[in-house]
């Protein structure tokens, strides 16, 4: 609403300005109080700034927490070292596993899987024949055939021969 609609006169119409005036002015002398107020309660309950050796304190519990980080993690490497061991398997896949809390399980687990793949994989025997020992005389009386099988199956051996 503006004052102007109210045909006031500019005597009355001063007046007016004068009190809105008034009124706001005490508002914001209230509010600025108040939050004044607000202010210094909220830097009571603010932390001082922190002394020297409350820092140095900080910082020494810092390292402490970080060494024990460290030692904490040599053990359970030293652990999972030792227990590699037992199951036959080699120490340096302890540095490759990240086996959490329970150690025991997943390394059985791992030792499962390993020879698993070790038993199916590694080498089979195969039913190659035996080569016998041939000598110098039994090659001379070899026929054609068997020199050349010779030859496919060993051909050092032949070369070797037949000199």
């Amino acid at each position: 609403m503006e004052l102007e609609t109210l045909n006031l006169s500019d005597e009355q119409l001063a007046g007016v300005q004068q009190i809105l005036q008034s009124e706001g002015d005490k508002i914001r002398t209230k509010y600025s109080n108040e939050l004044r107020t607000v202010k210094e309660e909220l830097n009571q309950y603010k932390p001082a700034q922190k002394s020297d050796s409350e820092i140095q304190f900080e910082n020494r519990m810092r390292e402490l927490e970080a060494r024990e980080q460290k030692l904490l993690a040599k053990e359970r490497q030293t652990e999972l070292s030792s227990k590699l061991t037992e199951l036959g398997l080699p120490t340096e896949l302890g540095q490759y596993l990240n086996l959490g809390e329970d150690v025991d399980a997943g390394l059985e687990a791992v030792s499962v899987a390993i020879n698993g793949y070790l038993l199916n994989n590694g080498s089979k025997p195969t039913n190659h024949s035996k080569q016998q020992a041939v000598t110098k005389s039994d090659f001379k009386k070899m026929s054609y055939g068997e020199k050349a099988q010779l030859f496919q199956d060993n051909p050092e051996l032949y070369k070797a021969l037949a000199r």
